[in-house]
């Protein structure tokens, strides 16, 4: 039996790391991902490897609950480590494969972490032909920056242990003593603060205004707002004359980094005392500096820096201010404010809005492998601030890396501060003298920028819905949109349905059934929709908005129908000839939207759909579409479906067979027989992605290997950036919504070996069904068996002309005697 998790105390920098994740808008807002370049790893010493390291760290097994009002630490003796895995032999024959990797490590990096749940950090592997990268992510409550270049040394010795020694290799035989736990440091954290630790920040933050750059886009600060990445090296006149303005000081190389943003800022317009924030280490001991876990701290330092000042003499102060804070680094921001004036406190909001850290050869001179692994730029999309500016020392010099707020700052505003700093440090820091002689094209938030930011804290809002909708299809397709434009002739596809259904969801709180827009799929219409239905959290929808007529007979809108996945996808002509179909497997009602427009216009079609009312068995399954059919449509004039849709119709015939009814004739469409002995394993997440890739045209980017490790999410995220490279549009939480119908759908399908032949007409329409599995057809239906073979795979063949053909031959199933069929598109 496994040891019961401990509880042991947060330090008070994790506990403000918690609340700030659950309040931001972003959940990936605290990430921290370290992309490397590597070679030649072997993913399966790699996932023993990295088991180790987290068996070896408490805070990779760590993850957090709420008592009360604290937040505690629950440390799990046993995880398992979470690696994924992709990769392609060779690179993709496609446009799109160079943009791989970065779409891969963004959506990876930006998948939330649920901070109640082990592990909070995880690994996943690129592989493109020669070109590898790992990438480690963990959330900033368990690790800093510090912490994760000790968690990657150690993934170095654990390789290589297990690579010679084989993965029956232990912890105790591949490292040296024991981990070094961050409780602690985080026990030293808690304890309460003396009087000096207290009046300390108020004295040096009283009438201290925060430093910001004069936002030149509109939105309004916030932590998790949308943000991007940039990085630079800083010119080797730069980096020269900070090494001298440090020796005439007596500094670190950081002061004078500090000092030359402070100018940069009073030369653009910042004037009297202001704030930048900065990252502390907190690890002033040597035991500190190898506990594994968060010991960091964002501490405000402030000074007042005026064009006539001398840059030594800003070094100065910016030497001094690091030195005498350092007994202090420790005190938490709300304690740090807690002795401020009302006025003082409300200007330093949240926290910083420009943060600025040092991180010298942290990242720098790791190994995997044996091979250097080079830190790449972040892949981090979100905001933690207006500015976030990490300095890295890489052996050829200072690298930037700025992370920002692009609801706020537009990329050329990162640049021109960034090339500011580098004229700053090469002309002032080179000699010393006045800043006056200096200019700047950066302009700082003073008085009245953050009168004008204030001013427009929010973009403006659509006064028209139809406006707010044009808006999201333009999200979702990438191309210009006009009102009446139609979803599907501007290339959109089935997946991108699901996409567009829940972004309308989430923006409006209405909730549509897709059924009632598919007949006009236009962004006027799905706006008109969203206008007459109730919230999304209401038990039902409202009745159809004025102007929009319910056609006759819509069993859409039947609760008990709904109930037995009952739809009508084309209500036809009173009397018209029936066509029913029951949806393929992962899918409902969407790919047969093609086939129902090439059928005659009276033709009346209904589908059954999963409502995931019952249970993921086919016989089951058949059960309840039988009766739901019979119940709210009446028996069709011809029954079918396509994939696992047409093994679903011959076992609902057998039903209707047993209950008296006279069997429909049968339109099987690239459907396998019961007998087929089909083998699936629930969790083969690849089969479902190459499904989806292959669905949508994007088959060239399908990989070779697909691994997810402990949970689909992994895969999901993966599909999600490969969809994003081919240029489709796709949301993540729809994704994981579609595999689970996948996996119910194919574990039934697994389970199912069939019941009875039924004495009906079928047409089997077959486009990758092997011609063994078509004849074995003949056994199960002894009506008469006829053959059709398209020349399309098995996602095609519901589209285009090959839709067309097969609406012919549903048509031509009719007795001809009953007078109803007729040429395809007469009105019969």
């Amino acid at each position: 039996m496994n040891p019961a998790p401990i509880e042991v105390p947060s330090s008070p920098a994790q506990e403000a790391l918690w609340w700030m994740h659950h309040r931001a808008a972003r959940k990936d807002v605290y990430n921290l991902t370290w992309r490397m370049r590597v070679a030649g790893l072997d993913a399966g010493v790699l996932r023993r490897a990295w088991q180790l390291v987290t068996d070896r760290h408490e805070a990779l097994r760590t993850s957090f609950s709420r008592r009360d009002d604290a937040v505690v630490q629950v440390v799990r003796p046993v995880v398992e480590a979470e690696l994924a895995e992709v990769g392609w032999d060779a690179a993709p024959a496609s446009p799109d494969a160079a943009g791989l990797p970065d779409a891969l490590a963004r959506q990876w990096h930006a998948r939330p972490f649920e901070l109640d749940a082990a592990p909070l950090a995880r690994a996943a592997l690129v592989t493109v032909a020669e070109r590898q990268e790992l990438l480690l992510t963990v959330h900033h409550t368990v690790l800093d920056g510090w912490a994760l270049h000790l968690v990657a040394e150690d993934l170095e010795t654990a390789y290589r242990a297990v690579r010679e020694r084989g993965p029956q290799v232990t912890g105790d035989e591949v490292f040296e003593g024991p981990a070094v736990s961050h409780r602690a440091f985080a026990g030293r954290a808690r304890r309460p603060l003396g009087a000096a630790e207290r009046a300390f920040w108020p004295d040096r933050l009283a009438g201290t205004r925060l430093a910001a750059l004069a936002p030149d886009r509109p939105g309004g600060p916030g932590a998790g707002d949308r943000g991007e990445v940039l990085r630079r090296r800083q010119s080797p006149e730069a980096t020269a004359a900070v090494a001298a303005a440090a020796r005439r000081a007596g500094s670190t190389a950081f002061a004078v980094q500090l000092a030359a943003l402070r100018s940069v800022l009073a030369l653009g317009g910042a004037r009297g005392r202001t704030a930048l924030g900065v990252m502390m280490a907190n690890r002033s001991t040597l035991e500190d500096q190898r506990a594994v876990g968060y010991c960091g701290n964002v501490v405000l330092l402030a000074d007042e820096v005026s064009p006539a000042d001398d840059f030594d003499a800003v070094v100065g102060r910016a030497r001094d201010g690091l030195w005498e804070s350092l007994p202090y680094q420790h005190v938490p921001f709300a304690d740090a404010v807690a002795g401020l004036s009302a006025a003082d406190r409300a200007a330093m909001g949240s926290g910083p809005e420009i943060v600025i850290t040092y991180h010298g050869s942290i990242g720098s001179g790791l190994s995997l492998g044996g091979q250097p692994a080079r830190l790449l730029p972040s892949p981090s999309t979100s905001a933690r601030c207006q500015l976030l500016i990490s300095l890295f020392e890489d052996g050829a010099g200072t690298v930037v890396e700025v992370e920002y707020d692009t609801r706020r700052l537009t990329r050329n505003a990162v640049e021109t501060l960034l090339g500011d700093l580098d004229r700053v440090l090469t002309a002032a820091a080179g000699d010393g003298g006045a800043l006056g002689g200096l200019t700047v094209a950066s302009r700082a938030a003073g008085p009245a920028a953050a009168a004008v930011a204030d001013g427009r804290t929010a973009e403006p809002a659509a006064t028209a819905a139809d406006e707010g909708m044009l808006e999201v299809w333009r999200e979702i397709l990438g191309v210009e949109v006009g009102p009446e434009d139609d979803f599907f002739e501007l290339g959109g596809h089935s997946l991108q349905v699901l996409s567009l259904i829940a972004t309308v969801e989430e923006r409006t709180g209405s909730r549509i059934d897709v059924a009632d827009w598919l007949d006009r799929p236009t962004p006027a219409r799905l706006a008109r929709l969203v206008a007459g239905r109730a919230p999304a959290d209401t038990v039902a929808a409202t009745a159809a908005p004025v102007g929009e007529a319910v056609p006759a007979g819509d069993a859409a809108a039947s609760d008990a129908e709904s109930a037995g996945g009952l739809r009508w996808l084309s209500t036809g002509s009173p009397g018209g000839p029936h066509l029913h179909l029951v949806h393929g497997a992962g899918v409902g009602r969407l790919p047969y939207r093609a086939l129902v427009e090439a059928l005659p216009p009276h033709w009346r079609v209904s589908v059954s759909e999963d409502d995931g009312s019952g249970e993921a068995d086919l016989a089951a399954m058949a059960d309840r579409y039988g009766r739901a059919l019979l119940a709210g449509a009446g028996l069709p004039d011809v029954l079918g479906g396509w994939s696992m849709g047409g093994l679903l119709a011959h076992a609902m015939a057998v039903r209707l067979r047993r209950a008296g009814h006279r069997p429909p004739p049968l339109l099987l469409l690239d459907a396998p027989p019961p007998d087929h002995g089909y083998d699936y394993a629930s969790t083969d997440f690849g089969f479902f992605a190459e499904a989806v890739l292959r669905g949508v045209g994007a088959h060239p980017l399908c990989p070779d290997v697909l691994r997810t490790g402990t949970s689909a999410r992994a895969g999901i995220e993966a599909l999600t950036a490969l969809l994003r490279t081919a240029g489709h549009d796709a949301r993540s939480d729809t994704l994981a919504a579609h595999w689970e119908l996948h996996r119910r759908h194919h574990t039934a399908m697994a389970g199912y070996r069939g019941e009875a032949p039924v004495d009906v007409p079928a047409l089997v329409v077959a486009a990758d069904l092997p011609a063994g599995l078509v004849r074995r057809w003949g056994a199960w239906c002894t009506g008469g068996l006829s053959v059709e073979r398209v020349d399309a795979d098995h996602y095609a063949m519901l589209q285009g002309r090959h839709a067309r053909r097969t609406a012919e031959l549903a048509v031509g199933l009719l007795p001809v005697v009953t007078g109803s069929a007729g040429p395809v598109g007469s009105a019969g």
